[in-house]
């Protein structure tokens, strides 16, 4: 893995030092030939030919917007006839201390190739005069004054109801409890917040400055700024009426969200029925277990008879929006064992893939946990979550006395284990060098694996007997 960063590292490094760019005393340099003159006053930066003729000037204009962020934009001037529009770039990243070096940048590598080892393209600027006539600021100034509008009314709609809170999070109506927002603090700069109805349905999320509030059909999406809030700061004054609460509570009340003894969405039952059967739908055709009746026998030997689950893959991801809760674990790592215990109460325990449990259902099919070799970019997802656990839960297709075949149920990738190795080797390489060494080295016998067909299972039981009777 650290070999692909570099190599992607090396591969980002090249690309952008492919043409050296360079500024010296107001010179754009290619390659150390100067190409055009730069000179910045206020944000505003006259670019010249290399006889010293101004061509055309850029404005770089920011804007704060309330919620955080910036509005960025430019204006560009062709001084030889005095037009001008504003125009925004899909460049974002600028800092004002090194503001000449990024405009320069913007207008050479950017969409807008302004700048060129020729000098000025005319026709770039040509391009950018002749797009659609704008005036950014005035564009940026309505759209700060229907935001603050926005926000007035959904305090106006929380104030109307007779909506309050306490610094718990909890919502009242008329003193009755009617949901509640929970605080999920990320160890990071950004926080979460969940506004839920009284039986723990989810409405909506805040989340790095974005709120998101979902219906059976649409999901509703508002920036908004972390103010104030007693769930985060005790010492907060402002609770009762207060203001970040009002504006998550009143997007929810503005889209659909009806007020009678609890947060409700406006949909009809027959709307609710057919989302409930989408989720079962999409449980009972995934790879996942859900309160299966089986066993499991952990390190140590010991068999627990119970109900499993386990998630192998997000089962409702092609649903609209999905308020199911997914167990709290990567895919494929832990199982659940739910059982009696000797006090006659139902209890579920975590066993890892680590540990080497192995498990089976009533109906027959067993999984083991084994960690691998060959498959640098599996489904376990170790990359981007950081996880050090290369282990999984694999289902056994075929068991012979230690000699094992086994695939990822969410994918049907192959694998195979043989009795003198730890760990299970991957088959679906599609480099077929890198399988045939990885091959070698797992089974270390004199077998060549062109010999075999190892994308099915027949194949891998045809390779199993030929090892049996030539390896030792």
């Amino acid at each position: 893995m650290k070999k692909i960063l570099l190599s992607l590292f090396i591969l980002g490094s090249f690309y952008v030092s492919a043409q050296d760019i360079d500024i010296k005393k107001g010179k754009v340099l290619f390659d150390k030939k100067e190409v055009v003159l730069v000179e910045g006053k206020k944000r505003v930066y006259t670019l010249s030919d290399i006889q010293n003729k101004p061509i055309l000037s850029i404005e770089y204009k920011a804007e704060p917007y309330p919620y955080g962020g910036n509005k960025i934009w430019f204006r560009l001037i062709d001084l030889t006839s005095n037009q001008s529009n504003d125009f925004e770039t899909d460049m974002k990243g600028f800092s004002l201390f090194n503001l000449e070096k990024d405009i320069v940048k913007t207008f050479s590598n950017g969409q807008y190739k302004i700048i060129t080892s020729n000098g000025i393209d005319q026709s770039i600027v040509q391009q950018i005069l002749q797009l659609d006539k704008r005036d950014i600021q005035e564009e940026y100034n309505n759209e700060i004054l229907d935001y603050n509008k926005l926000l007035d009314e959904l305090t106006e709609l929380v104030k109307s109801n007779g909506i309050y809170f306490d610094n718990k999070g909890i919502i009242y109506q008329n003193n009755i409890k009617i949901g509640q927002i929970l605080y999920s603090p990320s160890g990071f700069s950004v926080d979460n917040y969940t506004l839920v109805e009284n039986n723990n349905y989810k409405v909506g999320e805040f989340g790095g400055n974005s709120l998101e509030i979902s219906d059976l059909n649409k999901v509703y999406s508002l920036k908004l700024k972390e103010l104030e809030n007693p769930l985060k700061d005790k010492s907060s004054r402002d609770i009762k009426n207060n203001k970040f609460f009002t504006q998550i509570v009143g997007f929810a009340l503005k889209n659909g969200f009806a007020l009678n003894t609890q947060l409700q969405i406006k949909n009809s039952t027959e709307e609710r029925v057919d989302y409930q059967n989408k989720i079962a739908e999409a449980k009972a055709n995934s790879s996942n277990l859900y309160d299966v009746p089986g066993f499991l026998i952990d390190e140590k030997g010991n068999k627990v008879a119970g109900k499993l689950s386990i998630n192998f893959e997000n089962a409702t991801s092609k649903v609209e929006k999905s308020n199911i809760e997914s167990l709290p674990e990567n895919y494929g790592k832990s199982v659940y064992v739910k059982a009696v215990n000797e006090k006659g109460k139902e209890k579920s325990t975590r066993y890892k893939s680590n540990t080497g449990a192995k498990f089976c259902t009533d109906s027959g099919d067993c999984y083991i946990g084994l960690k691998t070799i060959g498959n640098v970019f599996n489904s376990i997802g170790n990359v981007m979550s950081l996880s050090t656990d290369f282990s999984y839960f694999y289902k056994i297709l075929n068991e012979d006395n230690g000699f094992l075949i086994l695939e990822e149920p969410s994918n049907n990738k192959l694998y195979i284990k043989i009795p003198n190795q730890e760990k299970a080797l991957y088959l679906g390489n599609n480099n077929d060098d890198k399988l045939e060494k990885n091959f070698n080295e797992y089974i270390k016998c004199s077998l060549n694996v062109t010999d075999f067909d190892l994308k099915s299972v027949d194949g891998i039981k045809t390779f199993f007997e030929k090892y049996k009777t030539t390896c030792k």
